[in-house]
């Protein structure tokens, strides 16, 4: 399907069964020729960067708006009814970010009824968490024979699998974030049974999750997806995980930290190769300041070089390890891959750690490499960074 707008043209493939809003769209110059408008000059306005899109039926009237707003709902979540309040007519703006199995949109729209039908659901095939931050204006949901009102600073849970009911106000806004189910069905306890509850989450990580959500909706598209998309289901699983928590301010910081301070540890193990690696270049990468992440070592008991070193001598040791009992190690070529500069000083820091070396290790039928605990790893700090 073609759409056309007053700044450019886009065209959107769909499949013969569902919708796809996570197929990049390709921006183009051409006529419309689209089922709504039938060649005229369609008003319905489209925006693609890569996988962001924007959709607006502000300049179309009557039966037509709500058929391209049906659509723009499909494209972004499922196939959706809509039932408008006023005059048979709906005015509405979305704006997304798909990531990966993650959809991200921010939802603006007059009066309407939007309502998820259990057949519709079938046909789409897939199972989706849908987490609603209602930002103007409260939110009216149904579903599973329970109901309840979010207001702006909240949040609500549905499952797309099954029927349910929104009733939106005129003048609402939404951020909206779509999961696949799989994600976090597993990681948060009793999930399922969240679906259209009220009280679900911590009330102070709730808007940072909606401040983070409205603010990944400006980035560059397509850069860090990967990451992004993993960052903000942390962050979810928190908020829920935490409903119950004290509301202590200080608590909830401790625990961001916590995280985030995971979130760095793990990038170290996927870059420990770099040796340029540096406190400026992860304090980038995680969007913070070089003097708050020294901060979050330092309440972990450690440093950013004690910790990177500590991660490069763990994975040297597994390989080591692994293949060192074949006669076949080359130590060199662990030290390169583990980010060492030097073969000399990775033995030192090696024995230091392990209290042997790397070729004993090798030699070794048993654990020996770890019969000692970290020694005063202070004497290594700053050492390979």
């Amino acid at each position: 399907m073609v759409f056309h707008c007053k700044a450019l043209s886009l065209q959107s493939q769909r499949t013969a069964n569902r919708p796809s809003a996570s197929r990049p769209l390709t921006a183009r110059h051409a006529s419309c020729v689209c089922c709504i408008c039938s060649g005229r000059s369609c008003s319905i306005e489209v925006v693609a960067m890569t996988r962001r899109n924007h959709y607006s039926t502000g300049a179309l009237s009557g039966s037509e708006s709500i058929a391209a707003w049906r659509q723009a709902m499909a494209e972004v979540y499922y196939r959706l009814d809509i039932q408008a309040r006023h005059d048979d007519r709906v005015v509405g703006e979305l704006t997304d970010v798909q990531f990966g199995s993650m959809g991200l949109s921010n939802f603006k729209a007059d009066a309407q009824r939007v309502i998820r039908r259990k057949e519709s659901a079938k046909i789409d095939g897939s199972e989706d968490f849908v987490f609603l931050f209602p930002t103007r204006r409260g939110l009216q949901f149904e579903q599973r024979g329970r109901s309840g009102l979010a207001m702006p600073g909240g949040v609500f849970l549905l499952n797309s699998a099954e029927n349910y009911v929104i009733d939106v106000p005129d003048g609402s806004e939404n951020i909206t974030i779509k999961i696949d189910r799989r994600l976090l069905v597993d990681r948060v306890k009793g999930i399922d049974g969240l679906c259209a509850s009220m009280n679900i989450a911590n009330p102070q990580l709730v808007p940072v999750v909606t401040t983070l959500g409205a603010q990944l909706l400006n980035l560059p598209p397509g850069e860090h997806a990967d990451r992004l998309q993993q960052s903000v289901i942390d962050l979810i699983c928190l908020m829920l995980d935490l409903r119950e928590s004290p509301q202590d301010k200080s608590f909830i910081r401790q625990t961001l930290a916590s995280s985030l301070y995971n979130r760095i540890v793990s990038y170290l193990e996927r870059n420990l190769q770099d040796r340029d690696l540096s406190p400026d270049q992860a304090a980038r990468e995680h969007k913070i300041s070089v003097r708050y992440l020294h901060k979050i070592f330092h309440s972990h008991g450690t440093s950013f070089g004690q910790r990177l070193l500590e991660v490069r001598l763990q994975r040297a040791h597994g390989l080591i390890s692994k293949h060192g009992r074949t006669g076949n190690i080359n130590l060199g070529q662990v030290a390169y891959e583990c980010g060492f500069t030097s073969q000399s000083y990775f033995s030192t820091c090696y024995r230091r750690r392990f209290g042997v070396t790397p070729r004993q290790t090798g030699r070794s039928d048993s654990d020996s490499g770890q019969m000692r605990q970290p020694a005063l790893i202070d004497a290594m700090q700053g050492g390979d960074r």
